[in-house]
């Protein structure tokens, strides 16, 4: 009955959104608010209202590391979208080639990837999603593709997630890093055979499966081999930078024979009537972000200054945050460059501000109340108890359930940082308990909650808007979500093939 009880919060978000249908900030709030009403009137989960307070004052905090970043994030967009850019490199990729499917793999192993791998928190979501629709996919389809882009989390902005995971474990990030690429590299294929159906269908899978899989197998390789032999940190840009130049060498040659099906043209995606701009200089302004954030990471004395000054610190909440360090600053700073370099009138920069604000303000308060209702949780003990059980039920067998754990973490709060931040303790105790391989658990929880993040209800309301099907929000999380569920079987069975292979060797 405890275990019940305690999984009533996660049980009331699924009924309120899967089968009352509500948006993602009406679920977090309601199933917010049955949260702190259990740990009032639950004897077992009881907590003060100091305790109440202090957990979701953390849960905002945590929220507030996303929330920083985003805005800016959104508002590049907008920017970039309202000179012209997103058409321009829509105009780009199109005369690059016609072939849709050959532009699907472009950009869901390649522009996705290195810009999610350089920002990350989803930005490159925002930022390929409008792509996809600009390139005559329909909003549906494009918010889709755009999230199932999302594949390499694990290593977004610049492994932040995966690096806290290492850190909280006190594990090798190479250990943590190598591991959870060698479990996703099933799911990096299937990622790519689910953008390539959502594409074109069966018929696209059956005529592109060599490009498929020369593309899958490219990143996979790339970022295994990377994260083992030079940097977990740039492992993600690496890889993608790799399966680009293999990518435009596939178009390249495809260039040379009969082109599939024609997609739309040059005219369709420029129809907007901006002056045309060179292709450098609409990449500028995310040339410039990976610039600023390489900088930032690896010259060791710009990194300490700025971890160093403007840091929002609460040791009673175990919360700090480098504002200067933090991708959202140089995003701040990007878009103050974006500004200088298209010229930008005053009147387009409040009407990407208020369109900023208008999309930035539901994702934050849902994304909030997720993650307030895990900290709370974790603080009235649900989620040990959750985790225990589970462990005490399966046994050995708890293999199969740790991919599941963080999962759930991924799908609540959207961040692999905070899914880590929430279990990756609990699952490594529970894996030492019952005589499991902490270190492989750990991989596990990463890539699962990594992965699972693609589906998370407030990134799929932030996409919505985004593609403007606010309508089709429901249909969109529901098939989402089924597409992660496929990945989370395939981290469990990946988990349990390199379980028996350690144990195999040692």
């Amino acid at each position: 009955m405890t275990f019940f009880i305690a999984s009533l919060p996660i049980l009331g978000i699924f009924i309120f959104l899967f089968f009352l249908k509500l948006t993602s900030l009406r679920a977090g709030l309601l199933a917010y608010v049955i949260t702190i009403i259990m740990t009032l009137v639950v004897p077992h989960f009881h907590l003060s209202s100091a305790n109440i307070f202090h957990s979701s004052v953390k849960g905002m905090l945590i929220s507030f590391i996303a929330a920083y970043v985003l805005f800016f994030g959104i508002f590049l967009f907008h920017l970039v979208d309202r000179v012209g850019g997103i058409q321009t490199i829509a105009s780009f990729i199109s005369q690059a080639t016609n072939d849709r499917i050959l532009q699907v793999i472009m950009m869901v192993a390649g522009l996705s990837p290195l810009i999610e791998s350089t920002s990350g928190f989803g930005i490159a979501f925002m930022i390929v999603a409008p792509i996809f629709i600009a390139l005559g996919f329909q909003p549906l389809k494009a918010a889709l593709l755009g999230l199932i882009s999302l594949l390499a989390v694990p290593w977004g902005a610049l492994a932040t997630g995966t690096v806290i995971g290492a850190e909280l474990g006190r594990l090798s990030l190479q250990t943590v890093g190598t591991g959870t690429a060698l479990i996703s590299i099933p799911v990096f294929v299937y990622f790519m055979l689910i953008a390539v159906y959502i594409a074109g269908g069966l018929h696209a899978v059956k005529s592109k499966w060599k490009e498929l899989l020369l593309v899958s197998m490219t990143f996979s390789l790339s970022i295994l081999f990377f994260n083992k032999f030079v940097s977990v940190e740039l492992a993600g840009v690496l890889a993608a930078l790799i399966t680009t130049g293999i990518g435009f060498g596939l178009i390249k040659i495809s260039s040379k024979s009969k082109k599939s099906e024609t997609t739309v043209s040059q005219m369709s995606v420029s129809e907007e009537g901006h002056p045309k701009m060179s292709l450098l200089k609409v990449m500028s302004p995310y040339i410039l972000l990976t610039i600023f954030i390489f900088l930032s990471r690896l010259v060791t004395p710009v990194r300490q200054f700025l971890e160093s000054h403007l840091v929002i610190s609460v040791p009673s909440l175990s919360f700090s945050l480098a504002l200067l360090y933090s991708p959202g600053f140089w995003l701040f700073v990007t878009c103050l460059l974006t500004i200088v370099i298209f010229n930008i009138p005053k009147g387009t920069i409040l009407l990407s501000l208020k369109a900023t604000f208008k999309q930035w303000l539901p994702f934050t308060i849902s994304t909030a109340a997720f993650v307030s209702i895990s900290e709370v949780m974790a603080e009235a003990g649900m989620i040990e108890i959750l985790a225990d059980t589970a462990g005490t039920l399966f046994g050995s067998s708890f293999l199969l359930i740790a991919p599941l754990i963080g999962g759930l973490g991924g799908f609540l709060t959207g961040s692999n940082t905070g899914s880590n931040a929430m279990f990756i303790k609990l699952q490594m105790q529970t894996a030492g308990q019952v005589g499991l391989s902490p270190e492989i658990i750990a991989c596990a929880q990463n890539a699962s909650s990594s992965h699972s993040t693609m589906a998370c209800p407030a990134r799929v309301m932030l996409g919505a808007s985004l593609c403007n099907i606010q309508s089709q929000e429901n249909a969109l999380l529901k098939r989402i979500s089924l597409v992660v569920f496929g990945a989370i079987v395939l981290i469990i069975s990946a988990t349990l093939g390199l379980s028996w292979f350690a144990e195999g060797i040692s």
